[in-house]
Order: structure tokens, then C-alpha cells, then sequence
């Protein structure tokens, strides 16, 4: 198994609050999928759309990126077609707030994996409109997220797996309070992991696989549950 990775260097063409910038990078990968037939119907479809994207880097420790200033974000993908299709459509699409300077792929092939941590917030859904915050059931958070991503495997590869293996050994909340995300008028609420990842086939599979696509819900629609593995910084 393998996934690639597009570096994005971005021009900020308006302030944005950390909180909406996600919101902002997805309307511009939104665009730039329209303006292609194959990825018009991709983003179309209402299935599991198999890329996930991170936040603005450098981080700015008011909580606000600068107009005028340059950032980059990552995407990542198990499709090698949509990544390098992103990359070529990006130079000329432009929207509010981006102008897309460049863009550098990496391709990562599957590699022994013993620790996750979501870089972006995870979302569970619980019930409507309603998601798992610190204080709520534990159990509750483990089926969603073990069913969220035995879903995914099932849907990209086509192959069905028993849902009763946890992929992982032990789960660490790293908030006190849920970390929101402004998206369409309304607040996301997610959380940040780390988790500690089962040696088994399966388990190491499945971990590589959300590198690739993302924990959890709302991976493609705002960037939610992007991970690094412990102790790999951006960049390496």
C-alpha cells in the first residue's frame, strides 16, 4: 500500500481565523476539482471521497494568517491520479483568499507504524448534529472510529474485514475541551488523538491507511483527523 502527499505553497490573499481556515482551503480544492470533468464527478458522488488535507503551516500564534503572507498545507491521497490532477489544476485556480504559488508530490509506501497523532481535530458523530466530546462514553468513540475506518478499507479496496479487531492498543485524548471548526454557518466539534497502533497485519494496514485518508469523519469535506505518525515532524 502506498499514499502521496502534495505540498502546497499558497499566497493568503486575506486574513483568515485558524478556526475557518480549513473551511477556505477545502472551497479552494473544491474549485479546482470542478474545473476538471473526472473530479466534477468525484467530488459529486455521495461516497467516501478518499483525500484528506491539514491546516496552514507556519502556525501564527495569534490564532490569525496573514494576508500577504506565504503558507503551505498538505493533501494526501491513495489515488496517485488525483493528487498529480490537484497539483496541475492548482496553478489556475484561484479563489478569496488563495492564489496557489507550487506544489511538490511525495509518494510513501507502507512502513511499520507504532504511534498516530491527529494534527487536525477528529470528529465523531454520535447522533444528529451531535458529537463526541471529552466526558462522553469512550466506547462510544472507539466503535465510531473503528467502523469509520473498517468502512473506508471496505470501500476502497473492496474487501470486507472483522470489525471486532481494534486496529490500535491504547487511545490518549490530548484536549480537555472540543476544538471547533467553522464550517457552512455552524461549529464542528473534534478532538486530538494519540494513538498507539496494534504489530498485527491488519492493524499496521489499517494505520497506514488513515496517513493516507485521514481519522474519522469530514477528512475531504474540511480537513478533519489528518495524522503523523509519533515523532514525525512536517517536512520529514
Amino acid at each position: 500500500m502506498h499514499y502521496f502527499e502534495l505540498t502546497t505553497t499558497a499566497y493568503l490573499l486575506k486574513n483568515i481565523a485558524f478556526n475557518e481556515v480549513n473551511e477556505k482551503i477545502a472551497q479552494l480544492i473544491n474549485k479546482a476539482m470542478l474545473n476538471d470533468e473526472c473530479l466534477t464527478i468525484k467530488h459529486e458522488e455521495n461516497k467516501f471521497k478518499n483525500y484528506v488535507f491539514d491546516s496552514l503551516y507556519p502556525r501564527e500564534e495569534d490564532k490569525i494568517y496573514k494576508a500577504d503572507k506565504i503558507y503551505v498545507f498538505r493533501i494526501r491521497s491513495l489515488e496517485e491520479y488525483f493528487i498529480n490532477k490537484i497539483k496541475q489544476l492548482f496553478p489556475n485556480t484561484t479563489t478569496d483568499y488563495f492564489k496557489v504559488i507550487t506544489g511538490e508530490i511525495k509518494k510513501y509506501e507502507q512502513r511499520p507504524i507504532k504511534e498516530l497523532y491527529t494534527i487536525t481535530p477528529a470528529l465523531a458523530t454520535i447522533g444528529k448534529n451531535i458529537y463526541w466530546i471529552p466526558g462522553d462514553d469512550i466506547k462510544v468513540l472507539i466503535e465510531r472510529m473503528n467502523a469509520n475506518l473498517f468502512k473506508k478499507y471496505k470501500s476502497y479496496f473492496e474487501v470486507s474485514l472483522n470489525e471486532e479487531q481494534l486496529f490500535f492498543e491504547k487511545i490518549k485524548i490530548l484536549n480537555r475541551k472540543p476544538l471547533v471548526y467553522k464550517y457552512k454557518n455552524t461549529n464542528l466539534f473534534g478532538n486530538k488523538f494519540k494513538i498507539a497502533i496494534n504489530d498485527d497485519e491488519i492493524s499496521q494496514k489499517l494505520a497506514f491507511m488513515t496517513l493516507g485518508v485521514g481519522l474519522l469523519e469530514k477528512n475531504s469535506t474540511i480537513g478533519m483527523g489528518f495524522c503523523i505518525e509519533g515523532g514525525v515532524e512536517f517536512g520529514k
